[in-house]
């Protein structure tokens, strides 16, 4: 084997490696926004909801996506990447694709939602993440905790 070939070969089986630490590193940070999500559907006195967080979390399919080529990447036999798409991957892709577009799409709709809720947004700055259905509550939030009396 020549020296070139080798070289290709790590190349290739390197970048495989970092694209899988970088999709599971946007997973972990992603998985953060769990908390977002799950106080949007229980509809308490305080919501939290950032639109940033909640775009990244749609993101995951695509991250899923990206772990699944480089694992492919990583286990081909030989030296340069497979060029053919399987038609498990084409369905796997389309389907990430319209997912993350529509979650992305949704994210930031649904602050419009909030508006015509009858939840208002916190005027302080630090509190911008926070819908609350009365501005009271807005002072039983402290440092990014909600106290049990705004249950």
């Amino acid at each position: 084997m020549s020296r070139d070939i080798v070289l290709q070969w790590l190349l290739y089986r390197g970048a495989a490696i970092v694209m899988i630490t970088i999709m599971f590193a946007a997973i972990y940070f992603s998985s953060e926004s769990i908390d977002y999500l799950h106080s949007l559907y229980t509809h308490r006195n305080i919501i939290v909801y950032n639109t940033k967080a909640v775009a990244g979390a749609t993101g995951v399919p695509v991250y899923i996506y990206g772990i699944c080529i480089s694992l492919r990447v990583l286990f081909t036999k030989g030296v340069k990447p497979p060029t053919t798409q399987t038609p498990v991957g084409r369905i796997l892709g389309a389907f990430c694709t319209i997912i993350t577009v529509t979650g992305m799409i949704t994210a930031f709709i649904i602050p419009i939602g909030l508006m015509f809720s009858p939840y208002s947004n916190c005027p302080q700055d630090k509190l911008g993440d926070y819908y609350v259905t009365d501005l009271k509550l807005c002072d039983t939030i402290n440092n990014n905790r909600i106290t049990k009396a705004s249950e």
